[in-house]
């Protein structure tokens, strides 16, 4: 065996001993993806193979835009908004044969799909690019903290986290029918060149309050842009009951993707630190950090340097190893989160 092959092998077990590793001591927060806008994985079995179908023969065509390069076609695509590209994709099977080639096309229906959906139903497509959702997916650190995010903020399509939603980090948004009279009655009138998205019935935030009722959210910043004369008391919107939840209700989850390695990433805590939680709960001694430190989503790069910290998740590592099953050391981590009642109520609609 000679030092190239040695190297290799031995690279590849590291790999294989940091996925157990990960596989082991880590989970993802399920709770977390279905706090904010979701849809029914069912409905997604019934769309993906019409999205992702390869079609070798037509004999439709484009028109005159068959006179352009293949790469030019491409081209022009991206240049157009997500709901455009849709519909352009719906004239005929060359034009869906067309789409379906684009690399970033491929990539967003294989690990973003939900998200996609979500874009066109919430009606914000018409807004962005496919090039845009495509940047999103392939960027991993929070707009707004830095830290992993596993989420899209869909007014702005910004990379978020989950502690950002929850903690009030992200941009102040306000329903659109609350706005009305402050803008003197010209909003129906000039509204259209603003971001707008339509929310979908659903259960929202870690309560898990239901809201059946679609209503239009618009950035209070949008709002001062174009109606400079008039103030949003933002500091009054944010702590109204009716809009706690409106950054649930304008976020879904979306995976990261690295585009060197293929590698997707959705975002995972620590089992160590959950079962450290549990056991000072049942001694009365939780730390004043306990809860956050549960509650923390890592990278995949994140989790190993944290592992090499955490007693509990090491303990975990070790009894695995040993031969124990750790399938039952925790329910939380079992069921990635805690529920009380989460119905996913929605359903996929044509576009």
């Amino acid at each position: 065996m000679d030092l190239g092959e040695a190297t290799t092998r031995s690279s590849e077990a590291d790999d294989v001993l940091v996925s157990n590793i990960i596989r082991t001591t880590s989970y993802h927060r399920r709770d977390f993806d279905l706090a904010v806008i979701t849809t029914n994985p069912e409905d997604h079995r019934l769309v993906r193979t019409s999205l992702t179908e390869d079609i070798h023969t037509t004999y439709s065509c484009l028109g005159k835009l068959e006179i352009l390069p293949l790469e030019t076609i491409h081209q022009i695509c991206l240049l157009l908004d997500i709901w455009s590209l849709f519909r352009f994709r719906q004239v005929n099977r060359r034009a869906r044969q067309v789409v379906s080639a684009i690399r970033s096309y491929k990539v967003i229906v294989n690990h973003a799909l939900e998200a996609l959906c979500i874009t066109l139903r919430t009606n914000i497509a018409t807004w962005f690019r496919l090039s845009d959702l495509f940047d999103v997916l392939c960027t991993i650190k929070c707009h707004f903290c830095g830290a992993f995010g596993g989420f899209v903020f869909l007014p702005s399509f910004r990379r978020c986290c989950f502690s950002c939603i929850q903690a009030d980090g992200l941009p102040c948004v306000l329903v659109l029918s609350d706005v009305k009279h402050r803008i003197k009655q010209r909003l129906g009138r000039v509204c259209s060149p603003m971001p707008t998205v339509r929310t979908l019935p659903g259960t929202y935030s870690m309560d898990e309050t239901v809201r059946k009722r679609r209503t239009e959210i618009v950035l209070s910043e949008s709002i001062s842009a174009i109606y400079l004369n008039d103030e949003v008391d933002e500091t009054r919107v944010k702590r109204s009951k009716k809009t706690v939840l409106l950054p649930y209700m304008v976020t879904t989850s979306l995976p990261y993707f690295d585009y060197k390695s293929g590698v997707v990433q959705r975002g995972i805590s620590c089992s160590g630190c959950q079962v450290a939680l549990e056991k000072a709960l049942r001694s009365s001694r939780v730390g004043s950090g306990a809860c956050a430190m549960r509650d923390k989503v890592y990278s995949h790069d994140e989790f190993l340097d944290h592992f090499k910290a955490c007693q509990e998740a090491q303990n975990i590592w070790k009894s695995r190893r040993r031969g124990s099953d750790n399938a039952n050391f925790s329910e939380f981590v079992r069921r990635g989160g805690y529920f009380k009642r989460r119905d996913v109520i929605m359903s996929f609609n044509t576009f």
